[in-house]
């Protein structure tokens, strides 16, 4: 093999093997500490990307803030935070069941974000309370999905992503750090960045003043700013974020609704009051 040909091959080597060698290291099992020591924002932000199934930020009418994580498999099914203070869990059956109401109720009605208050008070209620946890992820072998995802020029579309898996969050992070555009990459991660920032509380000018939304949907009680490619939606009420969703749950209601799909689901129980009683026995 001559030089010329040499070289762009260890570029690529250079470039896959770290990702490879990374990924592996986070396809061990490995336990995660939480507490009401630790700042919730930060916790929910840092959690290993390949065990969450969803977060959000809501800001409710009294001005307390929730922060909610929920995991892809294992007990608990997911964390809740009062005021910025990890304060209960959900089991795995009510994490799913609070995930494909929602996701319905948004494909059907209206944007869940609009009753925020009501979800969030039957979310407290069947809540457990914890102030510490020791999670034990699974473990999960990812090699495979990461080679597809870096070698399939096909997979840099947002809808081909979505389709691969029930993950979206994950596989879109994946890819961003498989890009070979630096440019790209870095104002990728430059905007990405500047969307976390942003807080419930925020106003919608702050917002857009950082990036113009990919999508927008008029919705009653206010518009839903969605930024798929970032895997990340802002509910506007009022001029103010009141809802920040990852992923966009109005963007996969609208194009991926069988995200939300579960079986035997009463899906007429798919309220903020009967979420809980919406799975089959």
């Amino acid at each position: 093999m001559k030089h010329h040909q040499i070289r762009p091959a260890l570029r690529c080597c250079a470039l896959v093997l770290p990702l490879l060698c990374a990924q592996n290291v986070l396809a061990k099992a490995q336990t995660v500490q939480v507490s009401a020591t630790q700042e919730a924002r930060k916790v929910v932000a840092d959690f290993p990307p390949e065990a969450v199934m969803e977060r959000f930020e809501v800001k409710d009418s009294q001005g307390k803030v929730w922060h909610y994580l929920a995991l892809t498999e294992g007990e608990p099914g997911a964390l809740i935070f009062e005021d910025g203070k990890l304060s209960g869990k959900l089991s795995r059956r009510d994490a799913a069941a609070f995930y494909s109401c929602r996701g319905y109720a948004t494909a059907t009605r209206r944007h869940w974000g609009d009753d925020a208050d009501a979800w969030m008070k039957s979310l407290a209620a069947r809540t457990e309370a914890v102030t510490e946890l020791s999670i034990t992820l699974p473990e999960k072998p990812t090699w495979r999905s990461i080679v597809e995802v870096a070698r399939d020029p096909s997979l840099s579309d947002l809808e081909s992503l979505v389709s691969v898996g029930t993950n979206p969050l994950n596989i879109i992070r994946k890819l961003s750090s498989a890009r070979d555009n630096m440019a790209e990459r870095e104002a990728y991660k430059k905007n990405s960045q500047r969307l976390k920032a942003v807080v419930t509380g925020a106003t919608e000018i702050q917002l857009a003043a950082i990036i113009r939304p990919e999508d927008v949907s008029f919705v009653p009680g206010g518009l839903v700013m969605a930024y798929p490619k970032y895997t990340v939606e802002f509910f506007v009420s009022a001029g103010q974020v009141k809802v920040i969703q990852q992923p966009s749950f109005n963007f996969l209601s609208k194009n991926r609704a069988a995200l939300f799909y579960a079986a035997g689901m009463n899906w007429d129980r798919c309220t903020p009051q009967q979420w809980m009683q919406a799975p089959a026995e």
